[in-house]
């Protein structure tokens, strides 16, 4: 999601999708408000691949944690996914993510809270997936899109202690990764330091960078 590293290209990319704010994009039958300092779902492939994965698990109930405009989580209503939920602690996100959700009521009703990781989620519930596009490395410029500080390893850690509980017992994590970034904000690393079973389901290389998307799975 955030940008790190040798990406000069991406950032060529992202600083023209922010320039162009707000506006409207259609991807995959739904049309996506992207309002100003939202991160945009149309940079690069990532968002587009995980969506097309993510529709593979047939799950029941599924969160996009980080939803920016809630691409994800309308897409994973719009493949069949009973119960969705998008979580992020960037008011401007929240915003425009409930907007998304109400224009786009045809896929059905998805739960836009917002929340700090899952701070704000009833712990009575489990997922059967959660799916975060996380920043791949802390912001080196101040926060742009809601992403600071607290990016790559420290909230990929902070996010994976906690999302261990909050998975169904056979729940996922899905979560990407680019080798712009530093490797030690790999997902694939940190999850497998804390025990995690890790998978990888995509490894691309596009944009001049290794792309990848994780299935990371508790070991129970």
């Amino acid at each position: 999601m955030a940008l790190g590293g040798n990406d000069g290209d991406a950032h060529s990319e992202l600083a023209e999708l922010l320039a162009k704010q707000p506006y409207t994009v259609a991807i995959g039958g739904l049309t996506l408000a992207v309002d100003e300092d939202v991160f945009p779902p149309d940079l690069g492939r990532c968002a587009r691949n995980m969506a097309t994965i993510c529709a593979g698990y047939g799950a029941r109930r599924a969160l996009e944690m980080g939803c920016g405009s809630g691409y994800l989580a309308l897409a994973l209503k719009q493949s069949g996914v009973g119960d969705v939920w998008a979580a992020d602690v960037h008011d401007p996100a929240v915003e425009c993510a409930r907007r998304n959700a109400a224009q786009n009521a045809h896929v059905g009703p998805v739960t836009v809270v917002r929340s700090d990781l899952f701070d704000a989620i009833p712990t009575s519930l489990t997922f059967d997936l959660v799916a975060f596009n996380q920043p791949f490395a802390p912001s080196s410029g101040g926060v742009l899109c809601g992403c600071g500080p607290d990016g790559g390893y420290r909230l990929t850690r902070r996010f994976l202690i906690e999302a261990e509980s909050r998975l169904a017992l056979d729940g996922v994590a899905v979560m990407a990764f680019s080798d712009r970034a530093p490797p030690e904000h790999d997902p694939a690393r940190i999850a497998k330091e804390l025990g995690y079973h890790v998978t990888t389901l995509l490894n691309a290389y596009y944009s001049e960078s290794h792309n990848f998307i994780y299935e990371i799975r508790p070991k129970r």
